[in-house]
């Protein structure tokens, strides 16, 4: 097995190259975001005002995530079993799943250039069941649409906490993820989103 690319390059390989002149003019360099950043500014700010978007280009967006987790839900139904795919065991499974191998396999058979490559495709699921799954344990986390659709955010009304779930799944398909850890990560985030607002809120 070929030795693993990581996070870095792989979003620069498979994602950033479709970022339109706009894009980047709009949002700046196309770079693989931390996990989890705070923005006092974002605070009590409704997702809707916080995205540079079109209102209908960000329903365009929501509806994409809608179909990508209908998606998953489809495509990953053997490796959850009766679980759901954004439940504890579903993500359980999937992270379990997409092994160094099965990582790397996608790496190998992806063509950059096609913008339905199988890694793509599947870290975009990947993302939006991260991004849902995030929501649904805590509905203050809210979707800020972006464009292209895989640079969209969660943001924390409460708190200002910005997660990019998209970017997560490149993370965990890549060399950085192959160990697992993923349903962890997102307990982690998410004790530290209530912890958070619980300190502004004294």
């Amino acid at each position: 097995m070929d030795e693993l690319l990581d996070a870095p390059e792989v979003y620069a390989r498979w994602f950033a190259r479709w970022h339109r002149p706009a894009d980047r003019e709009r949002r700046g360099a196309a770079t693989l975001r931390p996990d989890l950043i705070e923005v006092a500014a974002f605070r009590a700010v409704a997702a809707e005002e916080l995205s540079t978007l079109a209102a209908e280009l960000q329903q365009k967006v929501q509806d994409q995530i809608e179909r990508m987790v209908a998606a998953a839900r489809s495509d990953w139904k053997e490796l959850c079993g009766k679980h759901d795919v954004l439940s504890r065991e579903g993500l359980g499974a999937i992270d379990a799943g997409f092994d160094p191998a099965a990582i790397a396999a996608l790496h190998a058979e992806s063509d950059p250039a096609e913008f339905g490559n199988s890694l793509l495709v599947t870290s975009c699921e990947l993302g939006a069941v991260i991004g849902s799954a995030l929501q649904a344990a805590r509905p203050s986390l809210r979707w800020v649409a972006d464009w292209p659709y895989f640079e969209s955010v969660l943001v924390d009304a409460p708190t200002g906490l910005v997660v990019p779930p998209f970017h997560w799944a490149i993370r965990k398909l890549s060399a950085q993820g192959a160990g697992g850890g993923l349903v962890e990560r997102i307990g982690v985030v998410l004790t530290h989103c209530g912890a958070r607002a619980r300190e502004l809120a004294r």
